[in-house]
């Protein structure tokens, strides 16, 4: 199975699958059997910050069912935060431009030095959990000794292992299946994500600037998204926010990253009431701090909203037809309130909506929110953090 949309892309795929398949069993290329010693392995997942919160709960499976290997991950610079405190990593390899990576262009001396530096390491296994070729070509070139993966984007007869591909699958699930194969069993599938003593002074040091004390309520709200096809009107925020101000929920927090600027700007120039502005101000760990100390977050569907369920603060997202809500949901949705529109375009898979309006975002009101909040804030005792 390929995901593909283009028949082209597909066609040139199987080609290309097809030689490699032939070449590989002539020269008797590809092993089956695990190596005996496992003292190094590798887990590749180069794209989002909730892609790589996702994967999470495979850390603590791998390090109990190797407990004598080193553990290392690969991801791109705005995930790093994730895992480089998890304590059952042992090591974090960084690349600055991936493949996934929003600003053009990638960097071919940094994928040569990532190549070295995994040749070095000699992993006995290497995952790749995203199913993607470029991964999977790294692991090969890299020489990783046993290589599991989905190869649903080419580059299949360079993997160990290939477990059946259900794209509908959530993708905690999908991670685990994977790892499943190296007999690991995951019996915690909570988001994890670990900030340091120094994290938390930080966050109390902004939080104290801001006259915030420890039995103050606050409400965060994130008004980015990884891709315009995510993203909800910068005008319904600004009318979200000032109904969030005179119903007096609690301070506004305001978060996210500079990519926000433009919309933080229009929000700026017509808000005239008090918020706290953290936006561009926080590492992930640091934003973590701050989200288990807020009462609830709201956001579109982003790093955010899975880094909010990591450290167990409540989520009101505006969730858009890109994406299926099976696939992309969260495992525990006892707390985390959905706002999600039927339209007939989803699940497009577009990073910029085609149509001519924005239909599955464009139908989420603010009162749709504001229902929300107020039946959240109802069915849970003691939410104020």
């Amino acid at each position: 199975m390929y995901v593909f949309r283009k028949k082209r892309n597909i066609y040139l795929v199987k080609m290309f699958d097809l030689i490699g398949s032939i070449l590989f069993s002539l020269f008797g290329l590809r092993r089956f059997e695990l190596p005996e010693r496992i003292r190094r392995i590798l887990v590749i997942r180069l794209d989002g910050i909730g892609d790589v919160i996702f994967t999470t709960p495979l850390y603590e499976a791998l390090k109990k069912r190797y407990p004598e290997a080193r553990l290392s991950v690969l991801v791109g610079i705005e995930a790093k935060g994730v895992v480089e405190m998890n304590p059952y990593v042992d090591n974090v390899f960084v690349m600055g431009k991936t493949w996934f990576s929003a600003t053009n262009g990638i960097n071919l001396g940094e994928i040569l030095s990532i190549l070295r530096k995994i040749r070095k390491e000699n992993f006995d296994i290497g995952i790749d959990l995203r199913g993607d070729m470029r991964n999977i070509l790294l692991m090969f070139l890299g020489k990783v000794k046993y290589r599991v993966g989905y190869g649903v984007t080419g580059g299949g007869f360079l993997l160990n292992k290939i477990p059946d591909y259900e794209k509908d699958m959530q993708e905690v699930e999908k991670n685990i299946k994977l790892i499943k194969e190296l007999d690991c069993k995951v019996a915690n599938r909570r988001f994890q994500i670990y900030y340091s003593q120094s994290d938390k002074a930080n966050v109390l040091e902004l939080l104290e600037r801001e006259n915030v004390g420890k039995s103050n309520p606050m409400l965060a709200i994130h008004m980015g998204a990884g891709y315009p096809s995510k993203s909800w009107k910068k005008e319904k925020f600004l009318h979200l926010l000032k109904e969030l101000n005179e119903r007096n929920y609690g301070r506004i927090v305001l978060i996210g990253n500079d990519n926000n600027g433009i919309c933080f700007n229009y929000i700026h120039e017509r808000l005239n009431i008090d918020y706290i502005n953290t936006i561009g101000r926080l590492s992930i760990r640091e934003l973590a701090v701050l989200l288990e100390r807020c009462s609830v977050l709201i956001s579109c569907d982003s790093g955010p909203v899975h880094v909010a369920a990591a450290v167990g603060t409540p989520c009101i997202v505006l969730f858009s037809g890109t994406n299926t809500l099976k696939q992309w949901g969260s495992l525990d949705n006892n707390v985390n309130r959905v706002i999600h529109k039927e339209v007939e375009c989803s699940p497009c898979e577009m990073r910029v909506c085609p149509q001519s309006t924005h239909l599955c975002m464009d139908k989420i009101k603010v009162s749709d929110v504001l229902c929300e909040l107020d039946a959240l804030f109802g069915s849970m005792a003691g939410i104020a953090k």
